[in-house]
């Protein structure tokens, strides 16, 4: 074999290993913890982070579709700062009739937001919050709102959920939109469960009350 030919291989194969690596290990949050220089903070820069939402995203349309079907159109809010890339790669990969959001479909379609991302290497915890169809509106109109966390398992292998649990309805309310090509100067949502929190985040302790979740589930 022709040795400048195997050193380019080898060289390839090597390169290829470390992206794998690097992928595997990621370690990212949103929102940003206070003082956690390390963790990756912008979404359109990690591929990872952009798989693992559009997984998180895509399970949960799925499993809680809209009106008309998982394939009828619904409108995603990404994380603050997503640009149009990001949102176009991100629908793309949840399939269905995903949209990235718009001022335009922010009026028509129920909209999936997403609020919390926790990714360590292979594993992510991701907060969606999602409309609840079978409830009707709120009084003074628009739809209630429920939050799911979605957990993941991934990185060397594609993204595939493990297990969700549903919180209390009003835990999670749906942040400010983020619509891609509009300035991100959105405060960061308020409401997200906070990241230190343990990998099942229902206790019964009275310090965890607050944060009330339901309907644990598997999904294999």
């Amino acid at each position: 074999m022709n040795p400048t030919f195997l050193r380019l291989s080898t060289l390839l194969t090597l390169a290829g290993t470390i992206a794998l690596a690097s992928c595997a290990r990621e370690y990212a949050n949103y929102p940003p913890i206070t003082g956690d220089e390390f963790a990756i903070k912008n979404v359109n820069n990690s591929i990872n982070m952009k798989n693992a939402i559009a997984s998180a995203l895509r399970w949960t349309a799925m499993r809680y579709p809209p009106p008309g079907g998982a394939s009828a159109p619904f409108a995603i809010n990404l994380l603050a700062g997503s640009n149009e890339e990001t949102y176009q790669r991100v629908a793309a990969m949840v399939g269905e009739g995903a949209q990235p959001i718009s001022e335009a479909n922010a009026k028509t379609l129920p909209i999936y937001h997403v609020t919390r991302v926790w990714l360590r290497g292979e594993i992510a915890r991701i907060d969606i919050v999602r409309p609840v169809f079978e409830i009707a509106d709120k009084p003074g109109g628009g739809p209630v709102y429920r939050g799911v966390e979605v957990r993941l398992a991934g990185g060397w292998q594609p993204w595939h959920v493990t297990g969700s649990t549903e919180y209390e309805i009003g835990v999670l309310e749906p942040p400010v939109l983020h619509i891609p090509g509009q300035a991100a100067d959105a405060p960061l949502p308020s409401n997200t469960v906070d990241d230190e929190l343990p990998m099942h985040p229902v206790q019964n302790s009275a310090q965890q009350a607050p944060v009330q979740q339901v309907e644990e589930s598997e999904d294999k």
